[in-house]
């Protein structure tokens, strides 16, 4: 069946079940009863309109692209969440593209994006490694949005890791803590830069040196955060207080201190980054940073349609700061005496 023969079945034009089934506001103008009959004969012989006809025609897919690093790290669900609710609401859907922070994966699956003619491109997760997409978006009119700080010329929506990383030293010295270890990820993440800033820039300012030895690389996951977390606690003079660039290597380090027969926070304490749902049900509660990844989503897909409605070329730079949370809970103390 196609469009012509529910026209016929129903008794209106093919312009009328266009309207009816289009996703645009004009689909409203017809009349209740006609658009009802136009559905009921869809439901009935099963007709499916040909999308890829639909954007040729009207240049548009109503279809968006999430570039994510890596879906597995419960940081992203709820931004995941907050994207596909906005673009819901303004009637647009969502393809989620997994690439392991792996370059040539990514460009794939930006280039596969174009190629499919979706009408905008979100990137999530900062990446030194981001600038190569210049030269697979600079042929098209792809509209761009990234979430976090990126080295690419498009709007964005941003934390400001640098200060909600002060916040964090900040509290642990004000418990009167000097030695803090950090536990760090991979140097390519703009995202992790950041953050080591922020550790610098607020050990400088409470007056305490930067010891090179109390600072480790991990990948972002558990068991690096478990793997540092043992090579600290093992030196002869160890962290009073440990900080972890996100929960996940947090929760690692938890259990790698636990299992070196250490107490947190009695013996040392913990902080992580992201608030991941995770960071308040583990015993002792994870004091950690919360950042408003739902909000952040939404904030993109709004900003991404927004550029829709604008049109034109390749939209001005410019950052949305959305404010961060010092998650306060069971995992920090004043240091052992």
């Amino acid at each position: 069946m196609n469009i012509r023969d529910v026209a016929a079945a129903a008794g209106v034009s093919v312009a009328t079940v266009s309207r009816v089934l289009s996703p645009k506001p004009g689909s409203q103008t017809v009349r209740p009863e006609t658009r009802q009959r136009v559905l009921e004969v869809v439901d009935r012989v099963g007709y499916r309109p040909n999308d890829l006809a639909r954007a040729l025609l009207q240049d548009r897919t109503a279809t968006v692209g999430l570039v994510l690093p890596d879906i597995s790290n419960p940081y992203y669900p709820p931004l995941v969440r907050g994207v596909e609710d906005a673009a819901s609401t303004l009637g647009y859907r969502v393809m989620l593209c997994n690439t392991d922070r792996d370059e040539e994966k990514t460009a794939t699956y930006v280039d596969t994006l174009i190629k499919t003619r979706v009408d905008g491109i979100i990137i999530a997760g900062g990446s030194t490694t981001m600038p190569m997409l210049r030269d697979v978006f600079e042929p098209y009119r792809t509209k761009v949005v990234v979430v976090g700080r990126h080295e690419l010329e498009y709007p964005s929506i941003q934390v400001d890791n640098v200060a909600a990383m002060g916040e964090v030293i900040g509290y642990l010295t004000g418990l009167g803590h000097r030695r803090i270890g950090f536990i760090a990820g991979p140097a390519s993440s703009i995202t992790v830069q950041d953050r080591v800033e922020g550790y610098r820039a607020a050990l400088r300012a409470a007056g305490i040196g930067y010891n090179e030895d109390l600072v480790r690389e991990g990948d972002l996951q558990e068991q690096s955060g478990y793997d540092v977390a043992g090579e600290l606690a093992a030196q002869p003079t160890r962290p009073t207080a440990l900080v972890a660039a996100n929960d996940r290597m947090a929760v690692g380090a938890m259990a790698a201190l636990t299992d070196a027969g250490l107490r947190v926070p009695a013996d040392v304490s913990l902080v992580g980054f992201d608030d991941v749902s995770l960071a308040s049900y583990i015993r002792p509660a994870l004091t950690t940073v919360s950042v408003p990844t739902y909000d952040m989503g939404g904030a993109a897909m709004e900003l991404l349609a927004r550029e829709f409605e604008e049109g034109g070329g390749t939209p001005e730079p410019g950052a949305r700061v959305l404010s961060t949370t010092l998650m306060v809970r069971e995992s920090c103390a004043a240091p052992p005496r």
